[in-house]
């Protein structure tokens, strides 16, 4: 099943879980039972997790589940679609573009602490099915990280053609080191090893830093040549 299908034209994930019966339409029911099954999912882990306790979280039929998404794992795929959009939108407007190539670095690196902080139950199911469903570790590397990967590049090469970062970069080799710091750092030091996350952020404001000084084009650049 390609989770892409299935999360195709959906409304924004937000608001309450539940639907009544018979008042909304599919897309509605389709969101119900996707908002319900992401907090079944981090509360109970994926395992545990049943489509019957999704579906009467979110006051619909468990028929439905199987209906629009063939159940609990097409859920998760679904889940994981609809949010490498969701991320990229808020990528989009929430890191506003400047003509600082360090602040921009920076908050590329910070803007990932937040957004993974936010979302760490259910990443802690997802990245944990990812290592064992080959399926949703596709999902996770070409939907979600390749969208983060393609605005950062982006990015970077605007800097490059108004000639504040060398033209020997390869601006997508370091969107997807940008985009390995994040999961590191916005994940696994944050929510798997505990550190403190004052520290993480420390360490990653520095990282941003030596990024950014080393793609840097240097500022006395030509002078003396």
């Amino acid at each position: 099943m390609s989770a892409a299908n299935v999360s195709d034209h959906l409304p924004p994930a937000d608001g309450p879980c539940a639907v009544e019966r018979g008042k909304h339409g599919k897309e509605g029911r389709q969101r119900a039972l996707m908002e319900a099954a992401r907090a079944v999912f981090a509360e109970h882990g994926y395992d545990a997790a049943t489509t019957r306790e999704v579906a009467e979280r979110a006051n619909c039929s468990e028929g439905l589940i199987h209906r629009y998404f063939q159940g609990k794992r097409g859920l998760l795929l679904a889940i994981l679609a609809h949010d490498s959009e969701d991320f990229a939108s808020r990528m989009l407007a929430e890191m506003p573009e400047t003509d600082s190539l360090e602040h921009d670095v920076r908050q590329m690196l910070l803007w990932a602490l937040d957004a993974m902080w936010e979302k760490r139950d259910f990443m802690r199911v997802s990245v944990s099915r990812s290592a064992v469903d080959p399926e949703i570790g596709h999902v996770i590397g070409h939907h979600l990280n390749s969208k983060r990967v393609e605005l950062i590049a982006r990015k970077l090469r605007q800097h490059q053609d108004a000639g504040r970062l060398r033209p020997d970069v390869d601006c997508e080799s370091v969107a997807y080191a940008i985009t390995g710091i994040n999961l590191a750092a916005g994940f696994f030091c944050q929510a798997v090893f505990s550190l403190d996350r004052a520290d993480v952020r420390r360490m990653t404001e520095e990282t941003a830093r030596v990024i950014a000084r080393g793609i840097a084009i240097p500022t006395d650049a030509g002078e003396g040549a």
